[in-house]
């Protein structure tokens, strides 16, 4: 009766781990498109959580600006006690709280340009935060076509792998039975040799690939991630329009909002030329021992209030504020050149994008037409060489240049895809 009770238990536990690693597989075999995994990179890439929090900072800063010019209430407390001979004039212990209230009147326009730098800082913020998503983005697109572009060399080589496999065989045969030289089969062997290191080799790409995207979009198991796509289902077509246009590019916005930061400056700069005045009006309580309050000795506590009005007005600072406020100006002149220079570089790195996307469509068109030619030529040496015009060699070279004209192709269709994405970092559509 136990051992029969033993039994249920332990097919039960089997059953369950079975059903759990099956949980697992699926789970390990789920995949990622291109547009989830930037949706990941957006969420969870640590550069682009950075970027967030900074803005979360700025925010911060423009609401300490917005109450910069309103009262201010403080209140603080101090206890004393005073031994001889300063007790014989003071009173000897005591305790004494304090309530100020101060209001800026006039700062020069210090307050307004402040609430204006927070703001401006803001943007700033934004635009940053937008450049650093858009290099996330760009960096997880070539990542994940690295991944697919791997994941087809190692198919590549396994097809290839097969294919030698079948040819040395065949040489082998042929060479046992006398009709060609040991040359035929040792040749078969080398690219036998070589076809492993290539597929030993793409293993490596693969793993390195995928440990990068994975760090990009935040997926702790690297050896967990599959991508949907495959360069035989991916879209090789020419762009229809690709002119150059008016990149939105976030790094215009910073440059942009950085002339517009230090002009700022410059206004504050002149507003310390000006005088500033404060208001400030306090209120205070003693408690103690008799003769605490000066009115009235024989009393052990007293209430009074001040109010004080302060004037500051700069007068002579060896002309110091005067040229704070040239090289501020030199400083966004110097700005203003650097937005026109960033302008013009954008300008040329979009017609590069543009030109270089045309040429890799066009190197696509001449490997495809050069993978035909090799499957065609791989063919009629493969029928050549069965009916005895050639030799084992003359096959092993037209396995060589499908191989290779294969193995272009691939190389082409990966540039094309960064090239597109590249393309829409340049104009600011890589999202």
């Amino acid at each position: 009766m136990l051992q029969k009770r033993y039994k249920t238990v332990i097919k039960v536990f089997i059953c369950g781990f079975v059903l759990l690693q099956g949980t697992n597989n699926l789970f390990a075999q789920q995949q990622l498109t291109l547009a989830e995994s930037k949706e990941l990179a957006l969420k969870n890439n640590n550069r682009i959580g950075k970027a967030k929090e900074d803005v979360i900072a700025t925010q911060s800063d423009k609401l300490i600006a917005d109450v910069a010019g309103r009262p201010k209430l403080d209140a603080s407390a101090t206890a004393f006690y005073f031994g001889e001979p300063l007790n014989t004039m003071l009173p000897e212990y005591g305790f004494a709280p304090m309530v100020s209230i101060t209001q800026p009147i006039y700062t020069g326009g210090k307050i307004k340009y402040g609430r204006q730098m927070a703001e401006t800082n803001i943007q700033m913020s934004n635009a940053q935060q937008r450049l650093v998503e858009d290099e996330v983005l760009l960096a997880t697109e070539t990542a994940y076509w690295l991944v697919v572009q791997a994941k087809e060399e190692i198919k590549l080589e396994q097809q290839v792998k097969k294919q030698l496999a079948s040819h040395y065989t065949f040489l082998n045969n042929q060479f046992e039975a006398g009709l060609i030289y040991k040359n035929d089969v040792l040749r078969a062997k080398v690219l036998q040799n070589e076809n492993e290191a290539r597929s030993q080799a793409a293993e490596n790409k693969l793993i390195l690939a995928k440990r990068r995207l994975s760090q990009l979009i935040g997926i702790e198991a690297p050896t967990g991630i599959e991508v949907a796509d495959t360069l035989s289902t991916g879209d090789f077509s020419k762009q229809g329009v690709l002119d150059a246009v008016d990149a939105n590019r976030p790094e215009i916005e910073l440059a942009t909002n950085g002339i517009k930061m230090s002009e700022l400056t410059k206004s504050m700069l002149k507003a310390d030329l000006k005088p500033s005045v404060g208001l400030s009006l306090n209120g205070m309580a003693a408690f103690g021992k008799e003769g605490i309050n000066f009115g009235d000795p024989t009393k052990n506590h007293m209430l009074t209030y001040f109010g004080m009005l302060s004037v500051k007005i700069p007068v002579f600072d060896w002309g110091s504020r005067k040229e704070k406020v040239k090289q501020q100006e030199a400083n966004i002149r110097s700005a203003e050149y650097g937005l026109k220079e960033l302008k013009s570089q954008i300008t040329v790195e979009i017609e590069h994008a543009v030109l270089n996307l045309q040429l890799q469509a066009n190197n696509i068109d001449l490997m495809q037409a050069s993978l035909i030619e090799a499957d065609e030529n791989l063919k009629l040496s493969n029928d050549r060489f069965k009916a005895g015009t050639i030799t084992g060699e003359d096959v092993l070279i037209a396995e060589t240049l499908w191989q290779r004209a294969y193995s272009n192709m691939l190389d082409a269709k990966i540039r094309y895809k960064i090239a597109e994405a590249v393309y829409h970092k340049a104009t600011g559509q890589i999202k």
